[in-house]
């Protein structure tokens, strides 16, 4: 990216109105800034993950495609204005790459690191999308790596994809969808039947959590029957950990071996938190009431500032795209009605993260083409649309993360015909 003048390095877009936050505490109108960032992945990555560490350096990770198939899935740390050397984790072309499904590194309590992504498993052909999650352990802020087992350990094949981590405590939680109760099933044509492919059985939200050595510590089931494949996301809140997905309606005793895929259904977001040591009963975030007869691959983010949590997300109900955004002061139990954010044509694929001081949220989602981001807050109280950047089609997620001096956004973009490639961005409310 070329550099700017100190004049136009800065796009100012929008001011909103004045906003009371707490008793008598007016403040002035408030302007989301964004400034573009350099990043050391190179023409062609995709898939980027960014989180923050203590003192607030980021580590930003992507996938490089290989010359032949796969991909190297590769980090690298930022100090201050700074990127130190890319390190590669793995280098396979058994990685597999979905643009809804992003690999990531996430801090171990104790300082190590751990990384996961996904390669395909081959042990089964007859399960197209079968894969298997890798882990690595770094004690070296990244510059070397050591494997570690499977986090799904039944020796079942199927998809294991859609990872979100946490930390609780001493450990760290990591969830991901889990296919172990669902098959493929290919009915080749015979005579004057045609061909058919089936799904059956259901997918379920599937948790282990780690220690700081990075062995596991345990393995459960959150809920068994979900939507098959739609993002989680997770976030820490004062009352302990949140993971929001894309639940499924089933109907009342139904198992989970009973699930058909194509039954349409209503499949809208709900959440979980962690209370000592147990996962609450699912909880819908709002009856969106989205009826659907298959997975829209377009899942929920989150983001949690003491017991205040703010859910973004997309639905198509009633045949309306829309993007939605809530806020809960109590770790989830309850949610205020949601705030709908986008200009009427959104995609979803959304991001979300509060402000470094809690006063508002900025969510992030694509539409037309473009990566778009927008500061709201509890109060119903919308700051203007900003465009941050392009995107290609069917391209997904963008990400936001909050550190001590504003939001550090990344998203997988295209200009014009060319490449796809990493791009970041510094977004700031200022007043």
């Amino acid at each position: 990216m070329r550099r700017k003048t100190a004049a136009n390095r800065l796009l100012l877009i929008g001011v909103g109105a004045f906003v009371i936050f707490g008793v008598g505490c007016r403040r002035l109108p408030t302007t989301l800034v964004a400034e573009p960032i350099e990043v050391p992945a190179p023409a062609g990555s995709v898939v980027p993950q960014v989180i923050t560490m203590t003192g607030g350096d980021v580590v930003l990770s992507w996938l490089e495609p290989r010359a032949d198939k796969g991909f190297r899935f590769r980090a690298a740390i930022r100090r201050g204005a700074r990127w130190d050397d890319t390190v590669t984790i793995d280098d396979s072309p058994a990685i597999t790459m979905f643009s809804a499904d992003l690999p990531g590194i996430a801090k171990l309590p104790g300082g190590a690191w751990l990384a996961y992504w996904e390669r395909a498993d081959t042990k089964d052909v007859d399960e197209p999308y079968s894969t298997a999650i890798q882990l690595a352990r770094s004690v070296d802020e990244g510059r070397t790596w050591a494997p570690l087992p499977s986090p799904h350990r039944d020796g079942v094949s199927g998809m294991h994809s859609f990872l979100s981590a946490f930390v609780a405590g001493s450990e760290l939680g990591l969830v991901w969808l889990d296919a172990q109760k669902q098959c493929h099933i290919h009915t080749p044509a015979v005579g004057a039947a045609v061909a058919k492919d089936e799904w059956l059985g259901a997918v379920g939200l599937r948790c282990a959590s780690f220690g700081p050595d990075g062995q596991q510590q345990a393995d459960t089931f959150i809920d068994p029957i979900t939507c098959e494949c739609c993002p989680t996301a997770a976030a820490v809140t004062t009352s302990g950990p949140v993971v929001v997905y894309r639940d499924r309606v089933a109907p009342p005793g139904a198992a989970p071996q009973d699930i058909r895929y194509e039954t349409a259904t209503v499949r809208d977001i709900s959440l979980v938190r962690l209370e000592r040591g147990r996962w609450t009963e699912p909880r819908r975030v709002h009856a969106d009431n989205w009826v659907i007869n298959g997975c829209p691959d377009n899942g929920p983010a989150v983001d949690a500032h003491g017991n205040n949590v703010v859910v973004a997300w997309w639905t198509r109900a009633g045949d309306q795209p829309k993007v939605y955004v809530a806020f809960s002061s109590n770790a989830g139990d309850r949610f205020r009605e949601p705030i709908r954010v986008d200009n009427g044509k959104a995609e979803g694929q959304v991001s979300v993260a509060w402000t470094p001081d809690g006063r508002a949220a900025v969510v992030g989602w694509l539409e037309d083409h473009k990566v778009w981001a927008r500061w709201v807050n509890a109060e119903r109280r919308l700051g203007q649309p900003l465009v941050i950047g392009n995107s290609p089609p069917h391209s997904r997620l963008p990400r936001w993360v909050a550190r001590n001096d504003g939001i550090f956004a990344v998203w997988t973009a295209q200009d014009g015909g060319g490449p796809r490639s990493v791009k970041a961005t510094q977004l700031t409310m200022i007043d």
